[in-house]
Order: structure tokens, then sequence, then C-alpha cells
């Protein structure tokens, strides 16, 4: 039996790494399974990096929701990653995007 501690908001590569640590689970249950599929599919960086870049940018005033989104998708450009965000937090202005997509390029090491 499996008992939920806490709940937070994360990004895909640190699910993986989650579900990871947790093998037989994964093994046991075909939606933890399926779930975990999907999450190596999707991954668009190293768990360490997405974990980096979420301090990164929740110390820049991100919500973790926010910093979330952005990591799982990885936009290359400010419009992009104004699209993204759209109303999220009441939204952010331009100049805290760009310092967002300077942490993921520096953290996840590339722009798509």
């Amino acid at each position: 039996m499996v008992e939920i501690l806490e709940s937070r908001y994360a990004p895909i590569p640190i699910a993986r790494k989650i579900l990871e640590s947790v093998k037989d689970l994964v093994e046991e249950n075909p939606v933890v399974a399926r779930t975990y599929e999907y999450i190596v599919k999707f991954s668009k960086c190293n768990p360490e990096a997405a974990e980096e870049a979420l301090n990164k940018l929740t110390n820049e005033g991100f919500s973790e929701f926010a910093a979330s989104v952005l990591i799982n998708i990885l936009p290359s450009s400010l419009e992009e990653a104004k699209a993204i965000l759209g109303d999220i937090d009441g939204g952010y202005d331009d100049e805290m995007i760009e310092k967002a997509l300077e942490i993921l390029e520096e953290s996840c090491g590339r722009k798509q």
C-alpha cells in the first residue's frame, strides 16, 4: 500500500525520477506503468536539470505550477512562453519571462 504524504506540482522529469524510485509500483500497477511510459516519452530535460530549473524559477517568483509548465514544454521564444503562461497567476511580464527562458536554456541545455 502506498501512502500519499504530500501533493505538489512537479515537472515531468521530476515525476519520472519519483516513479523510478518506486519501480515495484510501476511494475505492479498498469495505470502507473502507462503513466511512466508517458513520462519517459515526453520528458524534455533530465531530472536533475529540471530540479535546478524549478528551484531557480520559483526563486524568480514563478509559482510551482507555472515553472512546471515551462519545464515541461521548454518554450523557445518569448511569444511562445507568453502564450503558454497566459493568465496563470495573473500573468508574468516580459522581463520575467525572458529570465525564465535564460534559466531553461542554462538548466536544460538546449533550445527547441
